[in-house]
């Protein structure tokens, strides 16, 4: 063999050798593939700054799970059965109805003068699904906080789960499940939803609600969701 040959594998023999130890860990081949640890550090989710209020989010959930056993959960499928029942019962004009008037007393979702909270206890005692209209009817943008803490409200006021089905405009469709003891003695009660879920009447705990500074503004963190807190009895 030449002289001229040597020299020639032995720098092929160098650069291949150079190539193969060079090559990221990561990178498929057919001379090697990468271990699962490696790649799976490699191709870890970064989250971007757009989802770190989710993230804090599902963390203050997590929080709240770990500050008291909620025990009534609606899954989206339930909601959205939820919702098309509404509008079954909108359709039929069986939807019962409430209209908040746009006076400040009753802007405060969180302090409902007894007349309010008993007008719509009435309505809930004839249906589980019923509309509540002109919720911050002077603020489109703060419709969906006021809903949310209109139904915490009413929570705490009857004890029971109040769930936001739906918000359309400034109107808020809320479902209150029945309990067991407003059937007919052993008869299931005529409109009662059939919504499979773990809950049993009594299991219901409070939630956890916003931090208000002194002039009553919502404290917020720097995602801008608002602190909240489990109120005491």
């Amino acid at each position: 063999m030449s002289a001229c040959a040597l020299v020639l594998m032995a720098t092929t023999s160098t650069t291949l050798a150079f190539q193969s130890s060079t090559r990221p860990r990561w990178i498929r081949s057919k001379l090697s593939s990468p271990s699962t640890t490696c790649t799976s550090h490699l191709t870890q989710y970064r989250p971007s700054n757009t989802n770190k209020s989710m993230q804090l989010r599902l963390h203050l959930d997590e929080d709240d799970i770990d500050d008291e056993v909620i025990d009534f959960f609606v899954s989206p499928e339930q909601i959205s059965f939820l919702r098309k029942e509404a509008n079954k019962r909108e359709a039929r004009n069986k939807l019962p109805r409430f209209n908040l008037s746009t006076s400040s007393q009753q802007e405060d979702m969180e302090n409902l003068p007894n007349e309010t909270i008993d007008a719509i206890s009435n309505l809930f005692e004839q249906s589980e699904l019923i509309e509540v209209r002109g919720v911050s009817k002077n603020s489109k943008r703060k419709v969906y906080e006021m809903a949310q803490t209109l139904a915490s409200t009413l929570e705490n006021v009857y004890e029971t789960p109040v769930i936001v089905v739906e918000i359309k405009g400034f109107a808020v469709k809320l479902y209150r499940p029945w309990s067991e003891d407003e059937d007919d003695n052993e008869t299931m009660r005529e409109g009662r939803i059939q919504l499979r879920t773990n809950y049993k009447p009594g299991q219901w705990t409070r939630k956890a609600k916003p931090i208000r500074d002194f002039r009553g503004q919502i404290i917020t963190d720097e995602f801008g969701n608002s602190v909240k807190e489990v109120p005491e009895d």
